[in-house]
């Protein structure tokens, strides 16, 4: 199995192989153009293979085509052969567009079609073989898989495990605590005495454990020696991370909450984090100042009122601040804190939806973040009264509180707006998810995201619905109820 951490870095390495394919199918076209390798044209052509560089991978991430695991559409994506031709052909095509925009902004830019042509028999080769055929290179597929078992809600999670990830294995059994009894239908691999004994002589590649075990002095010393051995030992909390980039609420710990803290990249956090809210910030309000004083003006015509609405949010540590948005609620009628807004809110007038909708009334945040109250990606900043609401009804809810709330985030692109207390114990599953894994390659991926959402005018109801199942089941064991599966 992958390690969890290395995951983002393996996406951000595809997608640099893609943008490095586009350049060496421009460069080599030029080369049998020409004859020979005229630098000059390489610079001339720069401005267009750099945006055709960057436009293709985006296309292929939106698609899904790298990630391995966690949604449905990208399950799908990876087994619908005519899906992915499909999305092979749009990304293709974007290239061309790409560089055609380019080259009607500066016209000495444009790329002859004689490169063009080279370019792109090249790039289609490059980009076929890499997503056709290489890409079952990266496909974590678990072949022989164990589940400790030293209880009837261990035996339980293992039946939910074949069921939910049966055909990412080639088998799912069971190693038994001592004289532990099963009633489950799986094979039994092995037994822990002193050691592990395999019943067969085919061990496990890798074992699925709890935290208790992991906290066992009678389970500890014989996990530790399987590692020495080769064995991969990955508890069932960062199991559900490598499939579903989230991490349910009823397996976090205060171990795994450590093992998140020391996972995460400090360095990113202290330097590039604030250099990259900076830049990004700074290029969005140059980027996004015209559709903002449109949604300023649709806000004075719409309702009467101030055009920026203010409210005191909970920052990082609960330090208090004040957040910036476009109205778009009535005056007389607008909270003065401590109620969720649903998107339905009878208060939101029709051009307040319109803008909600489209996260238009979110950009004047850039200007919070420019303060360095708040991170470009982060957690949603909450009032301090539903803080203290949420903390005592939400374990582990103020562990978002550690780190820079974000104007978008990966609860945000993962989860759609929610207004009841499940909702946010819903999102803080991404949000831990997010503090562990936190990084410059995660950030920039959550940023396509983000804008993939704002153009469908939202996440679909119910977010990732292959998660929302599991993660349902899941609480039925947790708690001791029967699921049927």
């Amino acid at each position: 199995m992958q390690e969890r951490s290395h995951h983002w870095q393996s996406v951000a390495f595809r997608f640099i192989l893609d943008g490095t394919i586009v350049w060496f199918s421009f460069i080599a076209g030029i080369g049998l153009r020409f004859q020979t390798f005229p630098f000059r044209k390489v610079v001339d052509y720069a401005p267009g293979i750099w945006f055709a560089s960057v436009v293709l991978p985006v296309v292929f991430y939106i698609a899904g085509f790298y990630s391995n695991r966690g949604g449905e559409s990208e399950r799908a994506v990876e087994s619908d052969l005519v899906g992915r031709l499909r999305w092979l052909m749009v990304g293709l095509s974007t290239v061309v567009a790409a560089a055609l925009v380019a080259g009607s902004i500066d016209f000495s830019s444009r790329i002859g079609r004689g490169v063009m042509l080279i370019a792109f028999a090249i790039l289609a080769t490059g980009v076929g073989l890499h997503h056709l055929f290489f890409f079952r290179l990266a496909i974590n597929r678990w072949r022989r898989v164990a589940c400790l078992v030293t209880s009837p809600e261990d035996e339980a999670a293992a039946a939910l495990l074949q069921h939910f990830w049966g055909d990412r294995c080639q088998s799912i059994g069971l190693v038994l605590e001592k004289e532990y009894r099963s009633t489950s239908h799986l094979p039994i691999f092995g037994r822990f005495n002193q050691s592990l004994e395999w019943s067969d002589a085919r061990p496990a590649e890798l074992i699925l454990v709890r935290d208790q075990h992991l906290a066992s002095s009678a389970l500890g010393a014989g996990l530790r020696q399987l590692r020495y051995q080769g064995v991969k030992v990955v508890s069932l909390a960062d199991a559900c991370e490598d499939a579903y980039h989230a991490v349910p609420l009823g397996l976090v710990t205060d171990s795994w909450l450590f093992r998140a803290s020391s996972q995460a990249g400090l360095f990113y956090i202290k330097k590039l984090k604030r250099l990259f809210d900076v830049t990004v910030a700074l290029s969005l309000l140059v980027l996004l100042f015209p559709v903002l004083l449109v949604g300023m003006l649709m806000v004075r015509l719409s309702s009467e009122g101030p055009i920026i609405f203010r409210q005191i949010r909970a920052g990082r540590l609960e330090k208090p601040f004040v957040v910036f948005k476009l109205r778009t609620m009535r005056v007389e009628t607008a909270p003065s804190g401590g109620k969720w807004c649903e998107d339905s809110d009878p208060r939101i007038f029709s051009a307040g939806k319109w803008l909600r909708k489209f996260r238009i009334d979110e950009i004047p945040q850039l200007y919070n973040i420019l303060r360095g109250e708040m991170s470009f990606v982060g957690p949603r900043p909450e009032q301090s009264n539903l803080i203290e609401e949420l903390d005592r009804k939400i374990p582990f809810y103020r562990e978002r509180l550690l780190i820079q709330p974000g104007l978008t985030g990966w609860a945000q692109v993962r989860y759609p707006y929610g207004a009841t207390v499940e909702d946010a114990a819903r999102k803080l599953e991404y949000d831990l998810y997010y503090m562990k894994h936190m990084s410059l390659f995660l950030d920039f991926f959550i940023l396509i995201e983000t804008s993939k959402i704002i153009l469908m005018g939202g996440v679909p109801k119910g977010g990732d619905l292959a998660y929302s199942e599991f993660r349902n089941q899941l609480t039925a064991y947790e708690v001791g109820e029967k699921a049927s599966i």
